[in-house]
């Protein structure tokens, strides 16, 4: 169970003491216990638990570049209808990398076998129905799909909120005053009630930024309230009361649009009066715009990995201090200087048997992963927490939108780094796929094929009790998180033990 973080005023410590470090700005140096009040140490530390991912687009990565050998499953068990399979991550040359396939590997500095040790890979976590190109089965919001099919068009109509807006809005996760409930980097990835703490309205997209200074702002800002101030909601009250319930002209929409108004207007209330204290901050010097602004970001990796690693060092800061505690990170550039279309000519094309798209889309992957998701990790792993590091009391993931083939979504990798305070078992590849009993016909001759294996909906929920969040303020009929809709065409492919029970815990990921 999460406990209030600890938040201390006046002279005496932050929760964390800042350092000068990583990315031109303060890093977190380690919590003293010594010099914490000794009413603090009589009831025991407590850790906080952090949720972050990373979203790219495309996937139709295979599995043999994308995951590691089958040679390394040496443990075996029946679960939900499937035979799960699992074996520790382990090191290996990946060229002139090491890693433990060919995408998830870097240079031998950076991936260290500790750092191994606090990861996992998962295979066989399946959408069971044609959703196509979208931005929202990342996070749980089916609706936000191109509607290339019937299955995804009939979703466009049942949207959910994401599961980062679930724990930014949760009491549970956020028992005392926070800064910035979910920062969000880019658009179309987290969506949210438009009247958030009622969860009343339509559920809209929340509104992200590509700006590290502007994504600094938000949280280390300089939004403290003066001694005087007049309560910003006390302002307005009684103009909303009088208009709320005394004009009979008022009509339901603009009655809800009044409601939105003055849900907002407390939250910007809060958040002028969170005392979570982070110290004495500079604001960097250089943010993300002008690299995004030059003429060649689109075909330059490296400025598109130094975009993104801004974007770290301001999530990390936060995580550090728990002034934010849930990111996440739209990582939608192609990491490539291909200079084609890429949604036509690589990702859609990666399936093809002469393998030059394939080897094209891979190398992008495994820069993400060297450059930007293992970047964030270090940063995070670099923190020394109340209880081991950041990286240890937080759940870091990576997405991708497509499976081993684009368009179809049977065993989307999910990446992840940090145990979120115990709560998940890592050093781990796992395997859910049912490997006999292929999916369909092949693509063109590709030689990759396709696997089906549990719920993508499963995972939504596990995240969600991983990082702390009561069943009852998420929980979907059935069990899960997201629409429980099994397309036509795929219904054959699941027994009925994989697509029940979806709030169970996945074997081997979790304690």
């Amino acid at each position: 169970m999460n406990r209030d973080p600890i938040v201390t005023t006046g002279e005496g410590p932050n929760r964390r003491q800042f350092l000068k470090g990583l990315g031109g700005f303060a890093l977190a140096i380690p919590l003293l216990p010594s010099l914490l009040p000794r009413e603090v140490l009589a009831q025991g530390m407590p850790s906080q638990k952090r949720f972050a991912q990373m979203c790219t687009n495309h996937g139709g990565l295979w599995h043999a570049n994308m995951f590691p050998a089958a040679a390394m499953l040496t443990e075996q068990q029946a679960f939900k209808g499937r035979t799960a399979r699992r074996g520790d991550l382990r090191l290996g040359a990946q060229g002139a990398r090491v890693g433990v396939s060919p995408i998830v590997s870097a240079a031998a500095s950076q991936l260290t076998p500790e750092l191994v040790a606090k990861m996992n890979i998962v295979a066989g976590l399946d959408i069971p129905f044609y959703i196509a190109h979208n931005t929202g089965a990342h996070l749980g919001n089916y609706a936000r799909n191109d509607g290339n099919g019937g299955d995804g068009m009939m979703l466009q109509s049942q949207p959910r909120a994401t599961i980062d807006q679930i724990m930014g809005w949760s009491a549970e996760f956020y028992p005392t005053s926070v800064r910035q409930r979910v920062m969000v980097v880019g658009d179309r990835y987290s969506y949210w009630w438009s009247n958030p703490s009622m969860r009343t309205g339509v559920i809209q997209p929340v509104s992200g930024t590509r700006d590290s200074l502007q994504l600094f702002d938000q949280v280390f800002g300089p939004i403290t309230p003066g001694p005087m101030r007049r309560p910003i909601v006390d302002r307005v009250i009684e103009n909303y009361r009088r208009l709320r319930g005394g004009s009979s002209r008022l009509s339901t929409g603009d009655r809800r649009r009044l409601d939105e108004h003055m849900q907002g207007l407390s939250e910007l209330e809060r958040r002028l009066n969170a005392t979570v204290s982070c110290g004495s901050l500079t604001r960097p010097a250089r943010g993300s715009i002008p690299i995004i602004q030059s003429g060649d970001f689109g075909l330059n990796p490296m400025k598109q990995g130094e975009a993104f690693r801004l974007y770290n060092d301001v999530v990390a800061l936060a995580f550090s201090c728990g002034a934010s505690r849930v990111a996440v990170v739209s990582a939608d550039t192609t990491y490539s200087t291909f200079s084609g279309d890429w949604h036509q000519d690589i990702a859609h094309k990666a399936h093809l048997p002469g393998m030059a798209e394939q080897m094209t889309i891979s190398a992008a992957h495994q820069f993400f992963f060297e450059n930007v998701f293992l970047d964030l990790a270090r940063k995070l792993d670099a923190i020394t927490d109340v209880s081991g590091t950041v990286l240890d009391n937080t759940l870091l993931a990576w997405s991708q939108e497509s499976g081993n083939h684009t368009h179809e979504n049977q065993s989307m990798p999910l990446v992840t780094f940090g145990g979120a305070g115990g709560a998940m078992r890592t050093g781990s590849f796992i395997d859910y796929r049912d490997t006999s009993r292929e999916m369909g016909s092949r693509f063109q001759g590709t030689p990759e094929p396709r696997y089906c294996g549990l719920s993508w909906n499963q995972w939504l929920a596990n995240a969600l009790q991983i990082i702390g969040i009561p069943r009852a303020q998420w929980e979907e009929m059935g069990g899960g998180y997201a629409v429980p809709f099994v397309g036509d065409g795929y219904r054959s492919m699941y027994p009925a033990a994989a697509l029940s029970g979806l709030s169970d815990p996945l074997l081997y990921l979790r304690r």
